[in-house]
């Protein structure tokens, strides 16, 4: 009852934009979605806002202030050492709400920023008491969330991993709600099931080998004892760095261009600087440092997650070689899979975007989910990072 409880709550502040947003955005934005489904409760017209909602920008920095924290933990002895008492992790959990906080103020100041800039803008023009208002009210989000994060953990079905559920199901829930929209106003049947046929061959193909991929392990033999008698297997993950962290980390650094470009007004660049953009070199260029940022980012987490919790010196060789699978994996799922669904979807019809890190982190956050209600407990360094992300 608590987890449907939270549920309801997470879907309630997905209703509730951000004061200031200008009557123009509100117009644009219902008619650029078009159609409002069986009526309006299914549609996208239901969830116009949730981009912009308190929800949706709130849950953001937690995750972040979560994924530095894990950082800080491999290159801090103290970290580690609060980390390994009840009190200790009290401690770092308090310090990590407070670090959302900060980062969710720092969001919300760039947002004002960005949004003002869109055409036709979010937001009007600003004096310093008005953008202190709606900072407030985003950090606010982020407060929210943590709350909700917390009670799903503590009194739900969260395990610890309240914040990630929240986090998955943001972009998943918005895009039922546009599938449900697009069964209701498409104008011919062949209209309707050839792209969902082809968004359901990628979406369906990304789930099944995401199960796989995730469940996967690799056996390791270990050494003979000093008796000389043979120990038994290792067994460690394929997807040793999760499915979280380098995504998250190859798009932090994809996105510092945009914000420069923005704070001095290169408008080109915040125009075209993407997969889809009019310019095919600089689509491909863009493509090709995201996906070796995600792979890069795979090995740098493995090899922090090491420093975190050391593992025997006969398996270093077996991780880093694993890290480097799971960063290609994971930049066919997260950089290939929806391009190639992009491209291969326009020109039969409508393009339903959701076959990405979206559906990976779902799945993942499902079977982590599922195995937790079963007993199942991670153990570290060899089945789950240390430092508790997926």
């Amino acid at each position: 009852m608590v987890t449907l409880l939270c549920l309801v709550a997470w879907r309630l502040l997905g209703q509730i934009p951000v004061t200031q947003v200008t009557a123009g955005f509100m117009m644009y934005r219902v008619q650029s979605l078009g159609g409002s489904g069986f009526f309006v409760a299914i549609g996208p017209n239901s969830l116009p806002f949730s981009a912009y909602s308190v929800g949706y920008e709130g849950i953001g920095p937690y995750v972040e202030a979560l994924i530095v924290m894990s950082l800080i933990a491999a290159i801090s002895s103290r970290v580690k050492a609060m980390a390994g008492d009840t009190q200790g992790r009290l401690s770092l959990a308090r310090w990590t709400r407070a670090l959302a906080m900060v980062l969710a103020a720092g969001q919300a100041y760039g947002l004002t920023v960005l949004y003002q800039n869109t055409n036709p803008p979010v937001f009007g023009l600003f004096d310093w008491f008005t953008r202190l208002a709606v900072c407030l009210e985003l950090a606010g989000g982020t407060a929210i969330m943590i709350l909700l994060a917390d009670a799903l953990d503590e009194f739900g079905l969260g395990f610890g991993n309240g914040a990630l559920i929240f986090y998955a199901l943001g972009p998943l829930g918005s895009e039922v709600h546009r599938i449900a929209d697009y069964f209701a106003s498409t104008p011919s049947v062949e209209a309707l099931y050839r792209p969902l046929a082809l968004w359901a061959a990628f979406t369906l193909g990304l789930t099944v080998a995401g199960v796989a991929v995730l469940l996967a392990v690799r056996s390791v033999p270990s050494p003979p004892t000093r008796a000389g008698r043979k120990a038994a297997p290792t067994e460690l993950r394929l997807l040793m760095p999760g499915v979280l962290r380098p995504p998250q980390f190859a798009i932090a650094v994809l996105f510092l261009p945009t914000i420069v470009a923005n704070y001095y007004g290169v408008q080109w660049f915040v125009a075209n600087w993407g997969p889809y953009g009019p310019s095919f070199w600089l689509d491909a260029a863009y493509l090709f440092i995201y996906a070796g940022l995600v792979v890069l980012a795979a090995l740098f987490v493995a090899a922090y997650d090491d420093r975190i919790l050391p593992m025997p010196s006969h398996l270093r060789t077996h991780v880093t070689r694993l890290a480097l699978i799971s960063g290609l994996l994971l930049s066919l799922a997260v950089v290939a899979a929806p391009v190639a669904n992009h491209l291969l979807s326009r020109p039969v019809g409508e393009i339903i975007p959701l076959n990405g890190a979206e559906v990976l982190l779902t799945v993942a956050m499902i079977l982590i989910t599922a195995r937790a209600i079963e007993g199942h407990r991670a153990v570290a360094p060899f089945t789950a990072s240390p430092s508790g992300l997926p």
